[in-house]
Order: C-alpha cells, then sequence, then structure tokens
C-alpha cells in the first residue's frame, strides 16, 4: 500500500507541475494508447504532400526507417488514402528494417543500456506488402537495402520519419543522403521526424544517439543540411511533433528557390480585397 502511495504522489507531482498545457499530456496518453492514433504523422504527411504539388509532383515516397511492429506503416496507410483523395496525389510508402529486431552494439553512443538487443523484431514484415501495394518493405541491413531501395526508386522522397533508436543505424542512413541527393530523388525541402530524440531516463542528449548522428550530419555535409524546426508559441501545425521535426535542406536540389509560399501575386496589394487568409488552407 506504501508503495502505489508513494508512487501516487509522485503522479501527482508531476502532473501538477507539468508546464505544457494538460491538453498535450492527454493527446500523447491517446497516442500511446491507441496504436494507429498519430496526428503529428497525418498532418506531416498533409503538410508534405502540398508542398510536392506546389512543386509540379504528383507522387513522393514516405518512408518509415524502423518499422518493428507494423503500426507506424498502418497508420501512414491509413491517413494517406484521405489525403491522396483530398489533394489527388499518390504516396508511396517504403519501409527498412532489419527483421531481426535492433542489432547488437557495444557502442556507448547507441545506449547499449537503454536498448537491447533483438528488440522490435518482427518475422512478418512481408506481410504489410499485402495492406496495400503502395507499400514495400526493404527487409536487412539498411547499409545494404538502401542500395537497393535507391536502384528502384523513381518518386522524390518527401517525408522521412526516422525510428531507429540507435546513433550507428540511424548514421546509417544518414551517410547515404548525399548519393539520394546526387541521383535526384529528394524533394528540395524533406520532412524529417525524429521518434528518439528524447527517452525518459534523460540519459540521451547531444552526445549519442539520434542526436549526435544528426550534428555529425550536418558538420559533415556541405551542401544538405538538417535544420532544426525553432518552437513557436503560434506554431500550431505539428501536434505532438514540433519539437522532433527536423527539415532536410537540399541546398542544390534544382527545385530548391522554386516560390510555393501562400502569397498570391497581389495579396500585399492594395487591390487585394480579400479580407482573410483561410487557416484552413494556410
Amino acid at each position: 500500500m506504501k508503495k502505489f502511495l508513494y508512487k501516487l504522489k509522485l503522479l501527482f507531482l508531476r502532473v501538477l507541475c507539468y508546464e505544457k498545457p494538460l491538453r498535450v499530456a492527454f493527446t500523447k496518453y491517446l497516442s500511446l494508447k491507441f496504436s494507429s492514433f498519430r496526428p503529428h504523422y497525418e498532418t506531416l504527411i498533409y503538410e508534405t504532400s502540398k508542398n510536392a504539388i506546389k512543386l509540379g509532383f504528383k507522387e513522393i515516397d514516405v518512408i518509415e526507417l524502423g518499422v518493428a511492429g507494423g503500426n507506424g506503416i498502418k497508420s501512414i496507410l491509413k491517413y494517406k488514402r484521405k489525403i491522396e483523395k483530398i489533394l489527388n496525389i499518390k504516396i508511396n510508402i517504403i519501409g527498412f528494417d532489419t527483421g531481426t529486431g535492433l542489432p547488437n552494439s557495444h557502442l556507448k553512443q547507441d545506449l547499449p543500456y537503454f536498448w537491447k538487443h533483438g528488440d522490435y523484431r518482427n518475422n512478418n514484415l512481408k506481410d504489410l506488402e499485402k495492406e496495400d501495394n503502395s507499400i514495400k518493405i526493404y527487409e536487412g541491413n539498411i547499409s545494404l537495402t538502401i542500395d537497393k531501395y535507391i536502384f528502384e526508386n523513381k518518386s522524390k522522397i518527401g517525408l522521412i520519419f526516422f525510428d531507429l533508436d540507435l546513433y550507428s543505424s540511424t548514421k546509417l542512413f544518414l551517410d547515404k543522403i548525399e548519393e539520394l541527393s546526387q541521383k535526384k530523388l529528394l524533394l528540395p525541402r524533406v520532412f524529417c521526424y525524429f521518434d528518439d530524440l528524447f527517452v525518459a531516463d534523460y540519459t540521451l542528449n547531444d552526445i549519442n544517439g539520434e542526436p549526435l548522428a544528426i550534428e555529425e550530419f550536418n558538420a559533415q555535409s556541405k551542401n544538405i543540411k538538417l535544420g532544426k524546426t525553432f518552437d513557436h508559441i503560434t506554431d500550431f501545425k505539428f501536434p505532438l511533433a514540433k519539437g522532433q521535426i527536423y527539415t532536410l535542406h537540399d541546398f542544390e536540389n534544382e527545385d530548391y528557390n522554386k516560390y510555393i509560399g501562400i502569397y498570391s501575386p497581389n495579396s500585399l496589394s492594395s487591390k487585394n480585397n480579400e479580407k482573410f487568409r483561410s487557416l484552413i488552407d494556410d
């Protein structure tokens, strides 16, 4: 009984001192409770699709790195079916996973005290492809499967969900970004959602894990950079995600400077009769 009361006291203090509105915690709880409820996935896919259309593309790839049980792929599929109808765009779903769970690693940067070899194993990855013909799963070591994807692929990558957990695995993929750029497989700006920028025990930070892989990538890459999105009170587009979004800027992309902004030619003119800009379309 004492143990239960003590845990209850800690929970009360944590809720009482939570610095964000409690609706944020409640929404996060729903996303953990219901695996297919991922509002951050939906809004990222939607915004990516809008940007692709403005650039003149009618087909894009959405990539998930680290498929595990497949809940992420199924969520992407659910949202992409809705968005395809609304925006008239084709969205391909690409998954990468070893199929054998997390690889064995003794690198301190991989947090072996937190991540365990074999976690998130899935022996039936290919079954996900039966869900829809737009799904393609690359099973095996990502250092090899990414080459196969580059050889086979023709569409532009618009969005990448990073859920590889480990520094080393994340770095393996980031090391291939330059080749993806050279093969012209990237949109000029690619949303990147990093699932593991935070773990609850506070031992993941800028010296290990995904944050270190990102820092090293930016230090080594000259013409492609991962930019961290600034948190701002007026940002409302990306529920549950804005603290984990980076944008991959491919500066030498032929479409990088192409205008895709929200303003029409006369929007700032005295001739503009529009009194309001729609938040729905923004």
